[in-house]
């Protein structure tokens, strides 16, 4: 008896991999998309480039995924990654005490699976 093949989703990209990904699009189109439509009193330009930033960073992964591409999709997850990094120390560095709860969340829910991401993808695209 044959092993199972894998499907091409699966060929692609592993499960645990698919998760973080759908973690990436959730997490970050649903703040974005919940700052756009509520947004708060002191919405500004500023605020609207969060939103801008993120939803598009959302969609050339997305694009990405559906390229089946891992070199773009190591970009992507990278430059998430890098914002997110970024976004963490800034709430320290500006002391944005009610945003302070939010960063653990963003540490183990995006930076450290797109970190391991991006391992695996990095191995992948060396591999050929």
């Amino acid at each position: 008896m044959s092993a199972p093949s894998k499907t091409s989703l699966e060929q692609f990209l592993p499960k645990w991999l698919w998760v973080v990904i759908g973690l990436q699009v959730v997490i970050v189109s649903g703040f974005a998309l919940a700052t756009l439509f509520n947004p708060p009193p002191d919405f500004n330009y500023t605020t609207m480039a969060y939103v801008t930033r993120n939803l598009t960073a959302v969609l050339v992964i997305v694009i990405a995924v559906l390229f089946r591409s891992h070199a773009a999709l190591f970009a992507a997850l990278a430059a998430r990654c890098v914002t997110d990094i970024v976004d963490a120390t800034t709430v320290f560095t500006m002391n944005a005490t009610e945003l302070e709860s939010v960063v653990l969340m963003v540490v183990a829910l995006l930076i450290l699976p797109a970190l391991a991401s991006l391992m695996y993808l990095w191995k992948r695209m060396k591999e050929g």
